[in-house]
């Protein structure tokens, strides 16, 4: 580098660090993932914004991206973190496996397995709501998971 550098070479870009960004590389969280890894698509069977489709070491995934905006948001980033917390906890038939989180590069993402038929809220707008009853099933047998 100190060569290149003589010669009038410019020093590499940084990657954006982002607020989640460790100081000491051990403290890499083992759900990180490599973005490069990742070959985003446009949504396909996905709610349309922050959702999309990707590929994943050959595996059909979903990825949900952090706009680049909420990163400055406490909120937006205390309620992803929230949300990595629960889905590393969770393993359940009736959710969505999750795979990794990009939590060190921007955009973060959090990846999770991809389900053909779509999201759940596009499933209820066409079948209709479930009943309370087996809404309050679901729920508790998801939460006695965690």
């Amino acid at each position: 580098y100190n060569i290149l550098k003589a010669r009038g070479a410019k020093a590499p870009k940084t990657t954006r660090k982002t607020p989640m960004t460790v100081a000491n590389p051990r403290e890499i969280p083992e759900y990180e993932l490599n973005p490069l890894e990742l070959q985003v698509r446009k949504s396909d069977g996905i709610t349309k914004g922050m959702f999309q489709v990707a590929k994943w070491n050959g595996t059909k995934v979903a990825v949900k991206i952090l706009e680049k905006d909420l990163c400055a948001d406490p909120e937006s980033i205390n309620a992803f973190k929230h949300e990595l917390t629960l889905l590393e906890k969770v393993r359940h038939p009736n959710v969505i496996q999750f795979v990794g989180a990009v939590t060190q590069n921007m955009p973060m993402m959090i990846v999770a397995e991809y389900h053909s038929k779509g999201d759940l809220a596009s499933y209820l707008l066409k079948k209709g709501r479930l009943s309370p009853s087996k809404a309050l099933r679901f729920a508790l047998d998801i939460a006695r998971q965690v």
